[in-house]
């Protein structure tokens, strides 16, 4: 009887880990890359910006339709507006990335704000994020911290 006991709970225990590994599965395939990922030194501890290039090399069209990070409570995808003299940023929803193309995220530009910081975080530290794509899933990315001053020539540098 405990024989049977002992086969049936090794048995059960077998289906519930059969999709489990020691190691996480290797990446998925995908045709988009992102490059020159920078965040900006935290403005008063309370947030700090991203900025990056995606280059799209597949035959069709993605959209990249959010963004997280452990360091972020929040994370905001925005547009910067400039009219009428003044200057605004917008959160925008999503964005297209166009086939083999490329969207640059750069000061005055697009940029991902990261919003309610759970983490300190200074010049020289790297920070991870992920990258969520409607076609291409999700893309995990590793960004140097820089001052804000240092971000537009390094990002004129990685192109």
């Amino acid at each position: 009887m405990m024989f049977k006991a002992l086969i049936s709970s090794t048995a059960a225990l077998a289906a519930l880990t059969a999709g489990c590994s020691p190691e996480p599965p290797p990446p998925a395939s995908t045709d988009v890359e992102v490059s020159g990922v920078y965040i900006s030194e935290p403005a008063m501890g309370e947030r700090a910006a991203m900025y990056f290039t995606i280059v799209n090399g597949a035959d069709d069209a993605d959209e990249l339709v959010g963004v997280s990070t452990p360091v972020a409570e929040v994370t905001e995808i925005h547009q910067t507006i400039h009219e009428g003299g003044t200057v605004r940023m917008e959160p925008v929803s999503s964005l297209a990335v166009p086939a083999g193309g490329e969207l640059r995220f750069a000061p005055g530009g697009y940029h991902v704000m990261l919003l309610e910081l759970q983490e300190e975080f200074a010049p020289g530290d790297w920070v991870d994020a992920t990258l969520h794509f409607r076609q291409a899933g999700e893309v995990t990315i590793r960004g140097r911290v820089l001052k804000y001053v240092d971000i537009e020539k390094a990002l004129t540098e990685n192109q």
